[in-house]
């Protein structure tokens, strides 16, 4: 391009909408708007595959529906969010139907995110709204819907306590993680902050399912199991009138809905198609070490919504797949790949390590350490999936060090809880463990060669004794040398967990179209609804994903109830 024709692109120029224009903005992989209409633009300047999920399924006749029932409400899946659905909108006046493809609920995890619960006010917890709620529009880039933050962060306390009433009465205790909090930490001289708004209750996740699953069959909630919503009834441009569904015998039946459907579907972590899509950077992962079973987060309400004409959030998408980081869990001790280099400011959360992981050799990092560790764990800091976490390490001890001299053996981080009869959870697996008495023999059993990794250890010693990282700016007091032996290392691993990922909604939950109008009768709730996320899963409210499940799908059947029909 000569000097003239450079000066002659101005940004007006640019803008035209020309078909050139717009494959220029299509090489970008941004959205264009022209006219107040969204132009999803690919990805890439190739030509684009052509998915089978996004050729919608013909409609399924009159002809072959064996069965209709009807109902106040019909919520599809009977996950978090849509068994907090079923409360709220029975405790509103009307008795929902769930269908769900499981043969049972689904479960999984422990941690839940709140501001301002009654247990938070007893212990003298206070937290900052609007902080909060700013950390995670930064994390997320200012692509995410604040409006949808100020949701749980206006309603989890409320939500929280109305939880509490049943877990209480069923003899379940209710904790907050990382409190009291250790003597001397000091949150504002963290490189990512971490709010205290984990609440656990007994058995984790399960336990909490469990109550919540009894109070909603004794309440009256109509559960159907095996039952696998196929396509959602719209006529036209009309509302949603309610679901097709499959049930265990392989019939169509139609479950109708006075007021709204719910659809509280979950992620699409087990669909491949949908993964090479909306979130290719952890497509991999996911086939590799998915560590929620069985298999049934394939993505059904994401579809059946677009194909009426819901609109998915710009994508790639947020995984959460976070590293369980190594025999240590993800306290910041020294990193180096495969090549034996250093790479990384190591003092940054799991799902930040396992992003900088992804991206080396083999996907993989050993974490380095010596003898003194025990001195130097209360360096290190408190905090999600770190080592002074007492759910962090499972095989190893509650600390995951090393025991009587011999590297930790089965090490597993515990991202779920035990196995329940809600649905399986667990955590992936362990890395490989090795010690040795010299650096030059730690470094033949990690398998990485031997003078570029001493040369590491020289420099990172070198960094720790001058008190400053030169190299990559870790806080002073989290730089330790590595010279007295034993010496240990651990590699880290990736579990995938799920994709924060879903679809245009209002602030009251109800599915947009292209041009952000909403389509009448269907609400979602829980990981169907997108724009919570944007970049990535922020670990500085862990447990935010679950609340987003229970603040959605209460507020979801609150709003369903109060539907117009």
């Amino acid at each position: 391009m000569d000097k003239k024709t450079k000066q002659g692109i101005t940004r007006r120029s640019f803008l035209k909408g020309t078909t050139a224009g717009v494959g220029i903005i299509a090489a970008t992989g941004t959205e264009l708007f022209v006219k107040d209409k969204a132009i999803a633009q690919s990805t890439s300047s190739a030509p684009q595959k052509k998915f089978s999920f996004e050729t919608p399924p013909a409609s399924i006749p009159e002809s072959s529906i064996k069965e209709k029932i009807t109902s106040d409400i019909v919520i599809i899946g009977a996950g978090v969010s849509g068994i907090t659905a079923s409360l709220s909108a029975v405790e509103a006046g009307c008795k929902p139907i769930i269908i769900e493809k499981h043969t049972t609920y689904n479960t999984r995890g422990g941690d839940n995110a709140a501001i301002d619960s009654r247990l938070q006010k007893k212990l003298g917890i206070k937290i900052d709204k609007d902080e909060a709620i700013l950390e995670l529009m930064k994390y997320g880039g200012n692509k995410i819907d604040q409006r949808l933050l100020r949701l749980w962060a206006n309603n989890s306390g409320k939500i929280m306590d109305w939880m509490m009433d049943m877990t209480d009465a069923a003899g379940l205790e209710t904790t907050i993680r990382f409190w009291p909090q250790r003597k001397g930490v000091d949150e504002s001289k963290e490189y990512y902050k971490e709010f205290t708004v984990i609440h656990n209750f007994t058995d984790l996740q399960p336990g909490l399912m469990k109550v919540l699953v009894e109070n909603a069959i004794k309440k009256g909630v109509d559960i159907r199991y095996n039952t696998r919503a196929v396509q959602l009834v719209r006529n036209g441009n009309g509302r949603v009138t309610g679901v097709i569904a499959k049930d265990k015998d392989e019939r169509y039946v139609q479950y109708n809905a006075r007021k709204a459907v719910i659809l509280c579907t979950g992620e699409y972590g087990h669909d491949e198609e949908m993964m090479e899509k909306y979130c290719p950077w952890a497509a991999e992962v996911a086939k590799k070490s998915n560590i929620y079973d069985p298999p049934v987060n394939t993505g059904d309400g994401h579809k059946m919504a677009m194909w009426i004409g819901g609109i998915m959030e710009p994508w790639p998408h947020a995984p959460v797949d976070h590293t369980s980081g190594g025999p240590m869990g993800c306290d910041p001790f020294l990193h180096v790949n495969t090549l034996g280099e250093r790479y990384e400011n190591e003092d940054v959360p799991c799902q930040s390590l396992s992003n900088s992981l992804k991206r080396q050799p083999g996907q993989t990092f050993w974490q380095v350490y010596d003898s003194k560790y025990k001195d130097e764990k209360s360096k290190m800091g408190i905090g999600f999936l770190k080592s002074s976490d007492p759910r962090s390490m499972a095989g190893g001890g509650q600390d995951g060090a090393p025991q009587g001299g011999a590297p930790v053996a089965g090490a597993t981080v515990a991202l779920g809880g035990a196995p329940s009869e809600g649905g399986r959870s667990g955590g992936p697996p362990s890395g490989n463990n090795v010690q040795a008495d010299t650096i030059e023999e730690l470094a033949k059993k990690m398998n990485v060669p031997v003078d570029t990794f001493k040369a590491t250890i020289a420099r990172y010693n070198e960094l720790a004794k001058s008190g400053k990282d030169l190299d990559f700016g870790k806080r002073a007091d989290r730089l330790t040398t590595i010279e007295k032996p034993p010496f240990y290392a651990g590699t880290a691993v990736v579990g995938f967990l799920v994709v924060v990922g879903g679809l245009y909604v209002n602030p009251k939950l109800q599915l947009l179209d292209a041009d952000r109008k909403v389509i009448p009768g269907i609400y979602l709730a829980g990981n169907t609804v997108g724009n919570r996320f944007a970049n990535d899963y922020p670990t500085i409210c862990p447990g935010l994903s679950h609340a987003f499940a229970w603040t959605t799908g209460y507020l979801a059947g609150k709003n369903a109830v109060a539907d117009k029909a």
